[in-house]
């Protein structure tokens, strides 16, 4: 039995809230100065099981979910193959609860294969409990299909996870701006990301169904899905923390470390994006969590892969942006990293009440440190804020039992 500030957990399952009494049978865990939350829910993730191994494994990056505070994340299921059928999605929770760590809530594909022609079966995945879908790497790009994907998920309250980039747009490789002239890089228009949103809003307009337009950069897509909520209340979206705190520049510094799509924008792009977070509409903050191995990032800019990680950094990160930097108070960030998130892919959120199975972070927001320097938990170090001071970490994490960390 544990005593955790005001939190009496018991075989794994919260007994009371408040104080404590005495004579209780519990080791004491001093919380003075630190922030006991429940645990978060990392919408956007990609794992690399079955086919990217040699960048993640399910234990390598569920172990760097729990040094971040997540206690869930969403898969994302462009691997190899893609996760299109409901016995992949399954094989991967299985393994996910053996190892005992953060749950996996697999996302699956759209259409089969992630190849934009035939969708899945939507209905075999719905009866094991996944109700959100996506083709993340790629937008459903066929108007048709998208109608159909939307007016099929609304049948049973799910949503389509939508990556917006405009079917058929040139693909460059960073922001296309001043610093894709500086390097002489072929660039990405902000565009093609809100273009895209909008075409998405709009078949949404015609078929119903609920739609969420992930790790959105531009804040003309932001300011889009604003307004589209004035309307309905079956649009949302997520920002990730990457993309508040750096802007083009980091490129200069940090080079491939700081490619990923959408890219990096221009810091007034940056500024008003982070801007337009204080309005009241469904948005959620995920990690969009991207490992590669360090060989595919040592690259000239042009030849190296998309993405970076995340796991760790995102709620330090989200923390400096938003709340020291935007005054989000901390509780209502805490809505957008584990309320929205657990809406929009179909689960109770994690909650400090009695009776509940304790999923709870143990949280230090003062102690001041650099990944570098303790360590990153993933199997891959791409990251554009391996020697960044980060302020708050992550000291235990529960889930039924103490599952990282310890008093």
């Amino acid at each position: 039995m544990d005593a955790v500030g005001d939190l009496l957990i018991s075989g794994g399952t919260i007994e009371g809230i408040g104080r404590i009494p005495l004579g209780v049978d519990a080791m004491e865990i001093d919380c003075s100065g630190k922030w006991i939350f429940p645990g978060l829910v990392d919408m956007h993730v990609h794992l690399r099981v079955p086919g990217g191994e040699d960048a993640e494994t399910l234990q390598s990056g569920l172990t760097a979910a729990l040094a971040g505070g997540i206690t869930r994340i969403g898969m994302m299921p462009n691997t190899s193959p893609p996760i299109d059928t409901t016995e992949m999605a399954s094989a991967l929770m299985q393994r996910a609860s053996l190892l005992g760590l953060a749950d996996v809530i697999p996302v699956p594909c759209v259409t089969m294969g992630r190849q934009g022609r035939e969708l899945v079966d939507m209905m075999s995945f719905v009866e094991m409990g996944l109700t959100a879908f996506t083709d993340d790497g790629d937008p459903v790009a066929d108007d048709a299909l998208l109608d159909a994907a939307l007016k099929r998920v609304s049948t049973f309250n799910g949503v389509i996870i939508e990556h917006p980039e405009m079917p058929g747009a040139p693909r460059g490789h960073v922001n296309q701006g001043r610093i894709s002239n500086l390097l002489r890089i072929t660039g990405m228009p902000e565009s093609t990301e809100y273009q895209d949103v909008a075409r998405c809003i709009s078949v949404r307009e015609q078929s119903g169904g609920r739609l969420h337009l992930t790790h959105l950069s531009s804040p003309v897509s932001l300011d889009m899905v604003s307004k589209a909520c004035m309307t309905t209340d079956s649009i949302s979206c997520d920002v990730t923390p990457h993309h508040l705190v750096l802007d083009e520049d980091a490129l200069l510094t940090e080079h491939a470390m700081a490619k990923m799509n959408p890219p990096l924008r221009s810091k007034e792009s940056r500024l008003l994006l982070t801007e337009i977070t204080s309005c009241r509409f469904p948005w959620a903050v995920a990690s969009d969590h991207a490992p590669h191995p360090q060989h595919r990032k040592e690259l000239p800019i042009q030849e190296a892969a998309f993405g970076i990680t995340g796991l760790e950094t995102l709620f330090p990160l989200a923390l400096e942006v938003l709340h020291i930097g935007a005054g989000l108070p901390v509780t209502e960030l805490l809505r957008h990293l584990i309320t929205i998130p657990s809406s929009i892919l179909g689960v109770s959120p994690p909650r400090l009440a009695a009776d509940q199975e304790a999923e709870i972070v143990l949280f230090d927001p003062t102690e001041k440190y650099t990944l570098a320097e303790i360590g990153s938990c993933s199997g891959s170090s791409n990251t554009p804020f391996m020697r960044r001071k980060l302020s708050g970490r992550t000291r235990a994490v529960w889930k039924g039992r103490l599952v990282h960390g310890g008093p």
